[in-house]
């Protein structure tokens, strides 16, 4: 009976190989449609490729463990990676720059002015900010805070703002597709200046997929053109993750603050499920800079973790 059960048990392990080994080798793949869904949790399918190795191990299935090695070895690869920072020490003319998407203003205000205390944020981006959210920000104690702003507030997920200790010079609105006032400005510290462009893109939905992508190649085609000379910043809801070959070529010589902190799987949507985040989809890239350290801030009533990072100029 049991050897038997033993030819099925190696079929069925070949089929979840053989399925692991599609979502691994995804993340290589640049497509559309359904796929950078799929590539958002590479990281799931790299443990289900560990797993899936461990049991054809124990099953002495050795040829098919030989796969499955394969299989596993660029996400243990990539996960170690992962892991390995390039912080440095904090300064004294640090900036601390976050990110939070309000869900549609309906983030709890009183949590988000309470985070950017606590992290002692010099430069704040805000998607998806209504009026109403932003009066209660304000109402909340933001202005005592970060009473410089630049962007637009809008109803529904189009409002983008920036607020900073620092004095914002507008550049440019970046107006048209979805999310149409979206700023970029210069930030002008006691220290020194550098351009913050605040992000946010479609999500890859397959319906409008495409205006995704055009997105994330708009962004690529922006930060190349500018100057390599000047410190550049790029923050807010990119809706892509490291596992998207679209958002890597867009950030191509720009530096992913959680890579640089080894922030390992780094985290930061959908917030307040039942099921912990899975993908990280806010972040603050950045040229011309070092990386101190990152991390993350649960807010109520928004499916976003906020996400912060201490930069010092390079």
């Amino acid at each position: 009976m049991a050897l038997m059960r033993a030819p099925r048990l190696w079929w069925v392990l070949a089929g979840c190989v053989g399925l692991t080994a599609l979502g691994v080798v995804a993340r290589w793949v640049d497509l559309t449609w359904r796929l950078p869904m799929v590539q958002s949790v590479f990281p799931l399918f790299g443990g289900m490729a560990v797993l899936l190795l461990l049991v054809v191990l124990a099953a002495r299935f050795w040829r098919l463990a030989l796969v499955a090695a394969l299989v596993a070895a660029a996400p243990v690869v990539l996960g170690v990676q992962s892991f390995i920072g390039h912080t440095v020490p904090p300064g004294p003319h640090d900036e601390v720059v976050m990110t939070s998407n309000l869900q549609l203003g309906s983030a709890d205000a009183r949590e988000v002015v309470a985070a950017v205390r606590a992290k002692r944020v010099t430069t704040l981006v805000l998607t998806e900010c209504t009026p109403g959210q932003l009066a209660r920000l304000r109402a909340a104690g933001l202005d005592r805070l970060l009473p410089e702003q630049a962007g637009q507030t809008a109803d529904g997920p189009r409002g983008t703002v920036i607020r900073s200790t620092h004095r914002l010079q507008p550049i440019a609105p970046h107006p048209g597709g979805r999310f149409p006032f979206s700023p970029e400005v210069q930030v002008r510290t006691d220290h020194g200046s550098y351009r913050l462009r605040a992000v946010h893109t479609a999500a890859p939905l397959p319906d409008i997929v495409g205006d995704w992508r055009a997105g994330l190649r708009a962004i690529g085609t922006w930060q190349k053109q500018l100057p390599a000379s000047e410190n550049v910043v790029l923050a807010g809801d990119f809706n892509a993750s490291a596992a998207m070959p679209a958002f890597r070529q867009a950030i191509d010589g720009m530096t992913d603050s959680s890579r640089a902190a080894g922030a390992g799987w780094r985290r930061t949507w959908p917030h307040g499920r039942a099921y912990p985040p899975f993908v990280q989809l806010d972040h603050v890239v950045t040229r011309g800079f070092d990386v101190v350290g990152d991390g993350t801030v649960a807010i109520a009533g928004t499916d976003h973790l906020a996400y912060w990072t201490r930069l010092r100029p390079g």
